[in-house]
């Protein structure tokens, strides 16, 4: 799914709100990251907001694919848990040799 410009003034303001570093536009053409940060800084009142324009399947398709580096493990677990989805390790950044990033929370394998 893709939202379409003129966007409605109510998403250009949760799109504000949750993707700071960039335009609303810029933010509502990526819906997967608009999403992702909406579900770790955005209000209920937000989401309210965005449900009315985005189905569900869009908040699931997300959390599939999810970016690493965004989800906090909360959020990660919750969103999760709403849309009664199995609740897998945090995404992690893989590098360009393959291997992958320190786990949550650890940090040089501290």
């Amino acid at each position: 799914m893709k939202l379409t410009a003129p966007y409605p003034e109510s998403l250009v303001r949760v799109a504000k709100k949750v993707v700071w570093y960039d335009s609303p536009e810029e933010t509502l053409a990526d819906l997967p990251t608009f999403l992702a940060h909406l579900t770790v800084y955005g209000s209920s009142t937000d989401l309210a907001v965005v449900e009315c324009y985005v189905p569900v399947e869009e908040f699931r398709r997300v959390l599939e694919t999810a970016p690493a580096g965004v989800f906090t493990w909360d959020s990660w677990q919750r969103w999760h848990e709403r849309f009664g989805m199995p609740v897998p390790s945090l995404p992690r950044r893989r590098f360009p040799d393959g291997t992958l990033g320190p786990e949550a929370g650890r940090f040089l394998g501290r």
